[in-house]
């Protein structure tokens, strides 16, 4: 009876975890490694529920087989992990295959003595992936890394754990005791219930943060890049006179509004289209930095009165409906615009003034574009 208690507060801590990752990290930002680490916590509930069925029924075969998918779900934080940064192959299907295999052959074996076994190996592919996934959270940024320190603890602790499970087994074989039925387990069972415990809560915490922080993109050095590439071009400018050159500050209006008025999938439609639109009427030449999802900078070679039509156009772009509109209202954009020659070339400068420009459009009602004014 105190076992299947252990058990009940494992299937609550599971079930919440899996509501929490599901409801507050997939719904709301859906990506690739959301929906693994969220189908990840659904297999670890899977498993528990599996436990306490197999408690109920008095199930050995059940029993053993329930301890597979929770070990894949602690692989799903690896594969996540991979996927968040973009590396290919993400090692999903294997991964599928080679648990799936274990949680038949645990079911199969484990009124045997070749449980003890199996269950052991299986036990140490599962730390192994969790070895993984915290050298994967090492290599994060240092921000995401020391959000991510829960996570890193208690997977080195479960490696820890795989690495006595099989030190034990290794006596055993030496001691010629080595067979082991599913019976034979149970405390080893409850130990590792409490480690299930602890691993869920940490993965909770950092994968939810991860999940709502968004994929890991190369920002910085896309940032470097473009102001690297925007002062090379300023400066050679104004070396060969070319006074045709002007920075642009795109801003969506009421970005805030639209992201409380829609989900976090049709506000990612929004500004996907925001920047598609940016970039089908900017010319080829155009440099275009994406400052958030909602502001874009473009420094654009053309004379004033082409910049004019351009910004027109990218007005009307932004601002006609589709026939299915991510959320019922019409989107617009305020622009800010600083000419090159005024700010004699100077980048931080034609920066700023376009912010101040993009931010009075704003305040003035939006759907506009202003020039930025240098003081003489």
């Amino acid at each position: 009876m105190e076992h299947i208690d252990v058990t009940i507060v494992l299937v609550a801590v599971a079930t919440t975890c899996t509501i929490i990752m599901i409801g507050l990290g997939f719904l709301p930002h859906p990506g690739r490694a959301a929906s693994i680490w969220s189908s990840g916590f659904a297999l670890a509930m899977l498993s528990c529920y599996l436990l306490v069925a197999a408690d109920q029924i008095g199930s050995h075969h059940l029993r053993g087989a329930a301890h597979g998918p929770i070990l894949c779900a602690v692989a799903f934080v690896w594969i996540g992990l991979r996927a968040r940064r973009g590396r290919e192959p993400i090692m999903l299907l294997p991964t599928i295959v080679v648990f799936s295999a274990a949680t038949v052959v645990l079911g199969l074996t484990a009124e045997t003595l070749t449980y003890g076994a199996v269950f052991r190996v299986s036990f140490a592919l599962a730390a192994a992936t969790a070895g993984l996934a915290a050298w994967e959270l090492l290599r994060l940024r240092k921000a995401e890394r020391e959000m991510s320190l829960p996570l890193i603890v208690v997977a080195c602790g479960f490696v820890g754990l795989a690495v006595l499970v099989a030190i034990d087994g290794l006596i055993r074989l030496a001691d010629g005791t080595i067979g082991e039925t599913e019976a034979d387990l149970q405390d080893l069972y409850d130990l590792n219930e409490v480690v299930a415990l602890l691993y869920l809560i940490c993965a909770l915490v950092t994968l939810l943060y991860l999940v709502r922080r968004g994929a890991q993109t190369p920002e910085q050095q896309q940032t470097v890049e473009f102001f690297g590439v925007a002062r090379d071009r300023l400066a050679r400018a104004r070396e060969a006179g070319d006074r045709w050159w002007s920075l642009i500050d795109v801003r969506l209006d009421d970005a805030g509004e639209l992201l409380d008025a829609s989900s976090g999938r049709a506000f990612q439609r929004i500004t996907a289209r925001f920047a598609e639109d940016i970039r089908t009427v900017m010319p080829p030449e155009a440099d275009i930095y994406a400052v958030s999802p909602t502001q874009v900078l473009v420094l654009l070679p053309r004379p004033d009165t082409a910049v004019r039509g351009l910004l027109s156009r990218l007005l009307d772009r932004i601002g006609t409906l589709t026939d299915q509109p991510a959320v019922p209202i019409r989107l617009s954009a305020s622009i800010g615009v600083a000419a090159a020659p005024l700010a004699d070339y100077d980048l931080d400068r034609l920066t700023a003034a376009a912010g101040e420009a993009a931010a009075h459009a704003q305040i003035s009602g939006g759907d506009r574009w202003e020039r930025a004014v240098f003081a003489p």
